[in-house]
Parts: C-alpha cells; structure tokens; sequence
C-alpha cells in the first residue's frame, strides 16, 4: 500500500480542523424552525423519529471523535463551513460525515493539503473517501493509528478544467478555480434531451457524439457515480447467461451464488486507484444510429478536449452545485495534473 503517512509528512500536524456535515435535522430545522412538530402535526411519525435518530448518531459519533483528537492534539476546532482563515490555520483537515462531506470540504482545498475523512454514521454510509480500518466502526482505533501516522498515505487525483470561449476574431480562456476529486458530467441541464459535443480523447481523432452526457471519472470517483452508471445487476447478469445457453455458448447452467460472484467480478473491473494519474470517461447511453456511430465511448485518458454543440449545456463537478455553461462553441480541456492532488489516508491497518 505504498508510503505511510510518517513516511510522507515532513512534521507532526498540530492544528487540526474538523469540519462537520449538516445533518437533515439542521439543514431542514434552518429553513423550518418548527420542522420536527410539522412532520409530527402531519403524521409522519416515523420519518420525525428516524431523522432524529440519524443526528443524533452523528452528533454522538462527532463527539468521540472530538474527545479522541484532543487527546493526540494540540489545537482542535469544530466548523462546518470553512473560511479563509480556517484555510491559512489548519495544516490538517478532518471531514465529519460521509462522502459528501469529504467532497465539501477537498473542493475548498488547493494544493497538497493534508484532508482525512471519518464516518460519522457507518451504519448508514459506506463512506469509500473516509479512513478504513477491519474495526470499521472503532472510531477511537482509526483516530489513535492517524495520530501515530502509520497508517497508509494516499494522494488522491483530481480534475483540472479549462473553459475556452469564442468570441469574435478570439479565443477567451478560463481556467475553473476549483478542482473535482471524483467526477465531472458534460452534458444537457435536461436529462430528457440528448447532449451533443465533439469529443477527442488523447491524440485520436475527434468525433462528434449524441447521448445522455459524458462522465468523467477519477480513481476516487469509481467507486461512485463511474461505478453505478456500469455495473450490471443480478438481473441483467442472468438474461445475459440464459442468452449464451440459449445459443449454446454456455452448457451448463450457473447457480445464483456462481451468478453473483460473475457479476461482481464484473462490476470490480471498472474500479481504479484513487491515485492513477488517468481518467475514465464514459459516454451514457450513447446514440448508435446510421447517421451516428460513436466509436469512443468509453476507455482511460491523460488529456480530454469536449466542444459544446449544446442547447443548454453544463458542466457540473462532483454534482455539489458546481454547475458552469457549456454552451454552443465553448470548448472545455479536462486534465489531472499532479499538484492538484489531495493528501489523505484510506487504510489505517
């Protein structure tokens, strides 16, 4: 697994920033004071009690994690929105929550900042950006192997955009200041119209392609919307094993168990390490007709050029309300390049 975190940092960190979700009760509670009574006035009982029951799980879980960092460090701080001075304070960064957090808060860091993310509620969230460990919900254990830094270190990819404009007798170029750690869709702000764009991969020719948008996906980003938009599911993996015994391709029939181990071997091939310098693109639900024959439609890349030939387009990274225009003519290059990287961990044994 590569260099420890002791290995990697040039000093102990001392100024520890927790940065912590918004849990639904907080966010609705904001918007509608009286959320929790209007939920019980409504009869939607078990709704109130299980929103209730989820903050409360996070906010216990917060507080461990709290009470075992300041046991390790010197100056601990509890936010949930970061500021420029949080920025130029802290030299490391906890996310509190899930996955979602850990997105929040790497799109507000540049450089090789140092960001660990800790699960709040494992029961509920699989948290694939957070620090894993065989006693996955043993907060205590994960927070003492981060203070001892044996744990292993991980840079973690992320996307770089450059935005050209035409104008007239000019080119206008803009480079998007943030950066995305998993993923960036190029397409329509309708999901019911086709996306039209030219798109070139590397160095191979330009085609231009319709279809439902084109995924661009980091390491970190396969284990999440770049896995789902491929995998298949227990039903497709039977219709596509009854099609090769019916054809007689396939003699002997397959257990559901010798099935579901197919599909999962399937399904694992299109995950990547988070640190792999290439992206993977994926154009969904490609237009195959005489007139359009996408030819790259799905593969890995160094260096992406799309050309908008939208009605409406967007560009939306990590799907957290980053949404740029990708209108007709705006070309946009996608690229990684090795100083956007994020420091963290994925396995603390």
């Amino acid at each position: 697994r590569g260099l420890t975190l002791a290995q990697h940092l040039k000093s102990h960190p001392q100024k520890i920033l927790v940065v912590q979700k918004r849990t639904r009760l907080v966010r609705e509670t904001l918007r509608h004071p009286c959320y929790l009574e209007n939920l019980q006035e409504s009869g939607r009982t078990e709704d109130r009690d299980a929103i209730k029951t989820r903050h409360d799980v996070h906010e216990y879980n917060l507080s461990q994690i709290l009470f075992e960092l300041r046991k390790h460090f010197q100056e601990v701080k509890l936010v949930d929105t970061i500021s420029k001075a949080h920025l130029k304070w802290a030299d490391m960064f906890i996310s509190a929550g899930g996955d979602g957090t850990f997105l929040n808060v790497a799109s507000q860091l540049e450089g090789k900042k140092l960001l660990i993310g800790l699960n709040t509620d494992p029961d509920r969230s699989f948290g694939h950006l957070c620090a894993r460990s065989r006693h996955y919900s043993n907060l205590k254990y994960i927070i003492s192997r981060i203070a001892t830094q044996e744990c292993s270190f991980i840079q973690r990819s992320r996307i770089r955009v450059k935005l050209t404009y035409p104008c007239i007798g000019e080119y206008t170029e803009v480079e998007i200041p943030k950066f995305a750690l998993n993923d960036v869709y190029v397409g329509e702000t309708s999901p019911t119209r086709l996306s039209y764009m030219e798109l070139q991969i590397d160095r191979l020719p330009a085609e231009k392609q319709k279809s439902s948008g084109l995924l661009i996906c980091t390491g970190s980003g396969s284990t999440a919307w770049g896995y789902h938009v491929n995998a298949i599911d227990f039903y497709r993996t039977n219709k596509i094993m009854s099609v090769l015994q019916d054809s007689g391709l396939l003699k002997d029939k397959l257990t559901n168990r010798e099935l579901q181990d197919l599909m999962n071997q399937f399904n694992d091939e299109f995950v990547f390490s988070a640190s792999d310098r290439r992206m993977k693109y994926i154009t969904r639900e490609p237009l195959q007709n005489n007139v359009f024959r996408a030819v790259n439609t799905q593969g890995y890349a160094t260096n992406i050029t799309v050309r908008s030939l939208c009605w409406n387009g967007k560009i939306v990274m990590d799907g957290i309300q980053r949404k740029f225009n990708f209108d007709d003519g705006v070309i946009a290059n996608i690229s990684i390049n090795d100083e956007d990287s994020i420091n963290s961990i994925q396995y603390v044994d």
